[in-house]
């Protein structure tokens, strides 16, 4: 029993390795999941607040593409707005903005989780 707690054994060697994978694939989880989608979201904030006190509506609407497309063609924004410029579903639809990108996980030895993830925000004057 010793010898499996002291390290000297490979079936402790294959837990440690296992435990390893399940954390990692869990973190990359809740990344694809929670993280990377509150990043997406404050930066829709962020530049949104540069544009924010533009009126009427219809000239807020344009300044802030203008702006977010500098934005997302810049190295300041995040994988996932980079991203975002391959997929349909980006733009606003009514007084709402979406931006629509996919993540996906590569679990070892089984299939990609592939997740497609929508973000809006409402343009209010």
């Amino acid at each position: 029993m010793s010898s499996i707690l002291s390290g000297r054994s490979g079936f402790f060697a294959f837990l440690i390795a296992i435990l390893f994978m399940v954390v990692s694939v869990v973190y990359k989880y809740i990344n694809m999941t929670s993280i990377t989608p509150g990043r997406v979201s404050h930066e829709l904030d962020q530049v949104f607040s540069e544009v924010g006190s533009v009126r009427p509506m219809s000239l807020l609407k344009a300044e802030f593409l203008m702006e977010w497309g500098e934005y997302r063609s810049s190295e300041r924004c995040s994988e996932a707005v980079s991203a975002s410029t391959r997929y349909s579903g980006n733009g606003f639809q009514g007084d709402h903005y979406v931006v629509t990108y996919q993540d996906s996980i590569e679990f070892p030895g089984i299939t990609t989780l592939r997740q497609r993830f929508s973000i809006e925000k409402k343009m209010e004057l």
